[in-house]
């Protein structure tokens, strides 16, 4: 294999080399050589299994289990470059190993096909990836919550169908984006434990007469479960599919608020103004500053999306067990979960340099009689059914449109011909300060119960932070970075 010639791992039946337009058509060492470190930590584990069970024995253990090792510790800091003619991460893998052990190295793919192994490298590689995303969730969590923290009272418009609908606090809707990244957090949490299936044993299909041991695989790549079923396993991109749906919702989230970001940056809104650190401006016009940030965040939605529907095509239909389809799905997952990463860091940021107006946000209170439907309540802790004061309400809004003024402003007179039953403590529920406070149902925007959501939002940050503490690296890593690989053998 060291010819210069692509090596491989397969070929003793066939009289004839792999024409090269097929060979660059169906190599996955462009892409898949992301997975080295996995692919490396997997056949340290799998090594670790066979010199157990006595099918790895003495000095070809320890060459083994020693070498790729090396490999490992060059790789990650830098001193070997990934690359070379092979057709995946699997072959290079093996024919360095050889150079540096010698024969020895043709046993380590002993009881194992690279069916087993990809999806065990595939396994840990997604394990590693939601983990680092739940934490760049928490740290866009922490920034809203914060900025949440010193608002409770900064009262603002909510919205339907984009209309002014209702006075909320700034903090409210902050923590309306805090919960739906909570949702996200832990459904990232739920694919990393599905990931935590080991495949090793389940060979290309059918498994191994040798006496291997895969619960011994599972326990040293600290995975919680083993394959109930060698066809299945080796055919299963469930994790897969999930990593993209987590990674996909994530991005809508993402791209929900980035709209919001677009709308509220601008002078028809003007509820925030964005630092120069996190603004760009236009070539030919020198007064534009663009949120140029939300905008990818917005569009990078699309990727996640499209991502997550291409998989789900690649595996329609695919008979069990192994297809070079599965092949595809890697690509699309890198890339699913790199745009994932990068929008929340470009998120984070965007967070952070934004300056909140409540001027503009107090103003737009103004001119669309939001406390209509307070009006309404009013009247039915009055016993008028709400039906009826629902029609009450929308007279006396007519009643102030005609006028050019707030409900507030109109006159008890005034309120009388369209409400009779008001008095004069109705006011405290026209105003939108008063409307938000009176609002204390559960997880409402009255103070106290902004107050009760930033503390239980504080609470799910240490549920998190506890999580990412003890999702720990597997214990055969462990191992190689404390030199005890051969302990116990």
């Amino acid at each position: 294999m060291s010819d210069g010639k692509p090596g491989k791992l397969w070929g003793g039946r066939f009289g004839a080399d792999l024409d090269p337009a097929l060979h660059r058509f169906t190599a996955s060492f462009p892409f898949d050589r992301r997975l080295v470190r996995h692919d490396l930590v997997g056949s340290l584990a799998h090594a670790r299994m066979l010199a157990e069970t006595g099918i790895l024995t003495g000095d070809d253990a320890r060459a083994v289990l020693e070498g790729l090792a090396g490999i490992l510790r060059d790789v990650e800091e830098g001193r070997l470059a990934v690359e070379g003619p092979e057709e995946d991460v699997h072959t290079w893998i093996e024919r360095v190993l050889r150079e540096r052990v010698g024969e020895a190295a043709g046993r380590l793919h002993t009881a194992r096909s690279r069916n087993d192994q990809v999806a065990t490298a595939l396994r840990l590689y997604v394990r590693e990836r939601l983990r680092e995303l739940v934490g760049r969730v928490a740290e866009l969590q922490e920034v809203w919550v914060h900025q949440a923290s010193g608002h409770l009272e900064t009262w603002m418009p909510g919205y339907t169908h984009l209309q002014r609908a209702q006075p909320v606090s700034l903090a409210h809707h902050l923590l309306a984006h805090v919960w739906a990244l909570n949702a996200d957090a832990r459904r990232l949490q739920a694919a990393h434990h599905h990931a935590g299936v080991s495949v090793l044993g389940a060979g290309a299909l059918a498994g191994s007469p040798l006496p291997i041991r895969p619960e011994r695989s599972a326990y040293w790549l600290g995975f919680s479960a083993l394959f109930p079923n060698s066809l299945y396993a080796v055919a299963d991109r469930d994790f897969v599919l999930e990593a993209a749906f987590a990674a996909a919702v994530l991005l809508v989230h993402l791209s929900r608020w980035a709209e919001e970001v677009v709308l509220w940056s601008s002078a028809e809104f003007g509820f925030v103004e964005l630092d120069d650190t996190v603004a760009k401006g236009s070539s030919l016009m020198p007064q534009k500053k663009n949120p140029e940030a939300a905008e990818l965040i917005r569009a990078k939605a699309g990727r996640g999306i499209a991502a997550l529907a291409g998989l789900l095509s690649a595996l329609k239909g695919l008979p069990f067990s192994y297809n070079s389809d599965l092949q595809e799905d890697k690509e699309m997952l890198f890339d699913a979960l790199d745009t994932a990463a990068g929008c929340l860091e470009a998120a984070r940021v965007l967070a952070a340099g934004m300056r909140y107006r409540p001027d503009r946000m107090a103003r737009a209170l103004e001119g669309g009689f939001l406390t209509a439907t307070d009006l309404a309540d009013y009247l039915v802790r009055r016993g008028v059914p709400f039906r009826q004061a629902h029609e009450q309400a929308g007279r006396a809004v007519r009643e102030a449109e005609a006028r050019g003024c707030e409900l507030w402003e109109l006159s008890l007179d005034v309120l009388r011909s369209c409400c009779p039953q008001v008095e004069g403590d109705v006011y405290d529920a026209l105003r939108p300060e008063g409307a938000g406070r009176a609002r204390r149902s559960h997880g409402g925007p009255a103070p106290e119960r902004v107050a009760e959501q930033l503390e239980a939002a504080l609470r799910e940050l240490e549920t998190t932070r506890a999580w990412l503490a003890a999702a720990a690296d597997p214990p055969v890593y462990a191992a190689y970075r404390q030199g005890q690989l051969l302990q116990g053998l």
